[in-house]
């Protein structure tokens, strides 16, 4: 990552830890707080910063014709459901091109993570298959992204429990953000996401670095030129 690359993608994290803490303090300064982790998350402009990088990375390619949809301006027809509302969608002279879905956890992952895992698992299969069925081009590339503070619980070991059978031993001893970084791995690997990206982010100072070079930001680049070659 060139060193320009590594203060845009800082400038991300950094609006990423920001606007939580202040999304976390309007809540409570508004007493609707529901409790543990999910205050700082109720306002939903935490995840802008990487949206910002995202569109400015895709404008720097140059690449002609290409117009951005946010929310719910950004939302493709499903196969398993009605549809869907995708955090990034990019069109080239009006086609559905990329599709992008960003991804964060701060706090109580063990609660949470599996269900990023089934929300990011079920979101993919639904697009692809939409797109297999012909109500979404098939030329759409499906990207997902997603952010981890790696606070010392993230990084400590979590035990196999309940395990029916043999887990994979690619989980044992593993930690939160091996998790995350191996799903990541995943699902690219798999062809259900065309593009990963798994960033974990630090505090005190605030910083971030990248778990694996296999779903790190110059993959992904290369990744993100290669949808439009």
């Amino acid at each position: 990552m060139s060193g320009e690359d590594r203060e845009r993608v800082l400038a991300a994290v950094n609006f990423w830890f920001t606007a939580k803490q202040e999304q976390l303090q309007a809540v409570l300064d508004e007493g609707r707080s529901q409790g543990g982790t999910r205050d700082a998350v109720v306002g939903g402009k935490h995840l802008d910063g990487l949206n910002t990088l995202m569109v400015d990375q895709l404008k720097r390619l140059g690449v002609p014709g290409l117009t951005f949809r946010t929310n719910a301006q950004a939302t493709l027809p499903g196969y398993y459901r009605v549809s869907k509302a995708w955090d990034l969608l990019v069109l080239q002279f009006g086609e559905p091109i990329l599709a992008v879905e960003y991804k964060s956890m701060k706090g109580s992952e063990g609660k949470n993570l599996n269900n990023r895992m089934d929300e990011v698992l079920g979101v993919g299969e639904d697009l692809r298959e939409a797109q297999r069925h012909g109500l979404v081009s098939p030329r759409l590339k499906r990207a997902y992204v997603f952010i981890m503070e790696a606070s010392p619980a993230v990084l400590a070991p979590v035990g196999l429990r309940g395990v029916v059978g043999s887990a994979d031993e690619a989980f044992r001893d593993s930690t939160y953000l091996d998790r995350m970084t191996l799903l990541c791995e995943r699902i690219r690997e798999s062809g259900l996401y065309n593009l990963t990206w798994a960033i974990a982010a630090t505090t005190d100072p605030i910083d971030f670095y990248e778990p694996s070079s296999a779903v790190g930001w110059a993959r992904f680049n290369r990744d993100l030129i290669n949808a439009f070659a």
